[in-house]
């Protein structure tokens, strides 16, 4: 199962999008989202459904200066790419469920330059009827017909709370994050919502060669990363996991405003507004020390020297121990 993403915080760079949206699926193999831009604007771009930093490429919409978007999803998300909504190693689900659906899940619009540079996301407000505080209206595709009730805990900390019915097909959810779990209910009705947007913060994406972590008799596993950053980073970083037992060396990376490497492909649009992808790479060594073997993804995280999330890669983990 991937991770649901904790929704950033929105911040003085925001813009209202719109007044209230249609939330009403009456086609539920249709998604058709569209608003109109008040405020600051976006340049001409295209739109993708998008959680955390995963895209969905098949159904692309457009941005049109200033303030006008749309998308329409006719191609439906790929099944092979869909997770288990209660099947997760690692978690226990407790609690009444009336199926186990595979779901895709996204939170927001990622606005895109037509060259492919990401600029900024989309997301939906609920401004009143929600039932938890701060939350979005997201959408879920499901492949069956399902109704859950109850908390999938993945250790000591983290959890998801469940209290939805879904659908075959497409359906919108409320969605609310809090520190270490995440909250997915049936949209009540009558919530009104607007459309709300940001400009990309600096971040570093860190990407794995290979993505995929396989222990079976070693203890160690090599990888290469190449860390792109968005943004005047300076100083050293740790590096963590999201699973217990994979840790990782250099437990830090340190990140300077400028790379020999250069910048990354694609990426005007950051560059004309004075923010550059710049890339650096390392050679990380994961050690395993867990004892459950199975499929599953994780999370490679940087954290600023605020403890605050300054950038991620993922991966997937392998362990076929004896």
């Amino acid at each position: 199962m991937r991770r649901l993403p904790l929704s950033a915080a929105l911040v003085g760079l925001s813009l209202v999008l719109g007044a209230c949206a249609d939330i009403s699926l009456p086609d539920p193999t249709i998604l058709t989202l569209q608003g109109k831009a008040t405020g600051v604007s976006f340049p001409n771009g295209n739109v993708y459904l998008a959680s955390g930093n995963g895209v969905n490429t098949d159904n692309v919409g457009t941005l049109s200066a200033p303030d006008t978007f749309r998308l329409t999803a006719t191609t439906p998300p790929r099944l092979e790419s869909a997770f288990d909504m209660l099947t997760v190693p690692g978690c226990t689900f407790s609690g009444q469920a009336s199926d186990q659906p595979k779901i895709h899940f996204y939170d927001q619009l990622k606005v895109m330059t037509p060259q492919g540079d990401p600029i900024g996301y989309i997301r939906e407000v609920i401004t009143s009827g929600g039932t938890e505080p701060f939350s979005v209206v997201a959408r879920v595709y499901s492949d069956r017909a399902a109704t859950t009730q109850g908390t999938l805990q993945c250790g000591s900390a983290a959890k998801v709370v469940y209290a939805v019915t879904l659908r075959p097909g497409w359906n919108a959810v409320e969605y609310a994050v809090a520190s270490n779990s995440a909250t997915m209910k049936t949209l009540p009705p009558g919530v009104t919502t607007e459309f709300r947007s940001d400009l990309n913060l600096p971040y570093v994406t860190v990407e794995l060669a290979p993505a995929t972590l396989k222990f079976t008799t070693n203890d160690t596993f090599t990888v290469s990363a190449t860390f792109y950053q968005n943004g005047g980073y300076n100083g050293e970083f740790p590096i963590s996991t999201d699973i217990e037992g994979l840790t990782v060396e250099p437990a830090s990376v340190t990140l300077s405003d400028v790379y020999e490497l250069g910048l990354r492909p694609a990426n005007g649009a950051l560059q004309s507004l004075g923010i550059g992808a710049q890339a650096l790479r390392r050679q990380l060594t994961f050690r395993y020390t867990g004892t459950q073997n199975g499929t599953r993804p994780f999370v490679l995280s940087l954290s600023d020297p605020y403890g605050g999330d300054a950038g991620r890669g993922d991966g997937m983990l392998v362990v076929e121990r004896p």
